[in-house]
């Protein structure tokens, strides 16, 4: 990786296992939650849907599914509850801000095809495709202005 994340995104990385727009997403969603509530024992979250998007609402919030804090409801909206007891905020990831995910997830679809019975080189040389829109993407997103990756849902 040429680009250095900052260290919250370094952790989500390191607990995701590799680098990717939608633990970085959820990392974004998950700090922005966290600024309108407390950290709090009772804080809970619902994701709506189950991608690498957890990882980084995790990291970022505490909430896992390992410490039961965390659930997911298999809806397909990109959306985070998090919530006390007295509070509640409703936040979801943008359309451009998914958009611009599933440009990465197209890529990876089309040079991951037929992998195991690629050379080692060229592997190594779409793996390096891959890992070139990371370096442009990933500073996008954690340089971006707040409402350009997520927005406030009305309840």
């Amino acid at each position: 990786m040429s680009l250095q994340p900052p260290e919250i995104f370094a952790r989500i990385y390191a607990r995701h296992g590799h680098r990717c727009p939608m633990s970085t997403l959820g990392g974004i969603l998950g700090q922005a939650a966290m600024r309108w509530l407390d950290d709090d024992d009772e804080l809970t979250a619902i994701y709506h849907s189950r991608t690498c998007a957890l990882d980084g609402i995790a990291e970022t919030t505490g909430c896992s599914e390992e410490n039961g804090r965390l659930s997911v409801a298999s809806d397909g909206r990109h959306c985070l509850i998090l919530q006390t007891p007295q509070t509640r905020i409703e936040l979801e990831i943008t359309e451009e801000a998914l958009e611009l995910s599933g440009q990465y997830r197209s890529l990876c679809n089309r040079l991951e095809l037929g992998w195991d019975a690629l050379e080692p080189a060229e592997q190594t040389r779409r793996r390096s495709e891959m890992d070139a829109m990371l370096d442009s993407l990933l500073p996008q997103f954690w340089q971006a202005e707040e409402t350009t990756l997520i927005r406030k849902v009305d309840s």
